[in-house]
């Protein structure tokens, strides 16, 4: 008996900073990566930022914009960890240019929805549409 897998081919992406243009690649099919792009939302939702208690020197200056910044950068840290876990590792360092920029990242993501919702219909009915090609009893 042979079985022969058909591959499927990735989606290509092709992201262009300062002139210099990278390539991701990752397949929306896979429940897998399905999961976990779908997941981010989720963790989103259920993310708790920390509560910032501003501390005032003894020359009367607050700490609160460091502290809110603090808080900034550990957000962008979670979503940045959750789309290297989705498209690979580096993929948000390439999409902030090494920079942090969480809008950068969110932007990225609504993007990419569109490539998961597309085959979301066609997932479905492929996985319960009756199979003719084989017998089971």
């Amino acid at each position: 008996m042979k079985f022969k897998i058909q591959p499927e081919k990735p989606v290509t992406i092709e992201i262009e900073v300062d002139g210099k243009t990278s390539e991701i690649k990752f397949y929306p099919t896979d429940l897998k990566v399905r999961q976990d792009f779908f997941e981010i939302y989720e963790e989103l939702k259920a993310y708790k930022p920390k509560e910032i208690m501003p501390v005032i020197d003894e020359n009367g200056v607050s700490n609160i914009e460091l502290e809110e910044t603090r808080e900034l950068k550990r957000l962008t840290d979670f979503v940045a960890e959750r789309v290297d876990r989705v498209f690979g590792e580096g993929t948000s360092k390439i999409i902030m240019n090494g920079r942090y920029y969480l809008s950068e990242l969110v932007r990225f993501i609504c993007e990419m929805a569109q490539y998961f919702k597309a085959v979301s219909n066609s997932l479905i009915q492929e996985y319960t549409a009756p199979e003719e090609s084989c017998v089971m009893e």
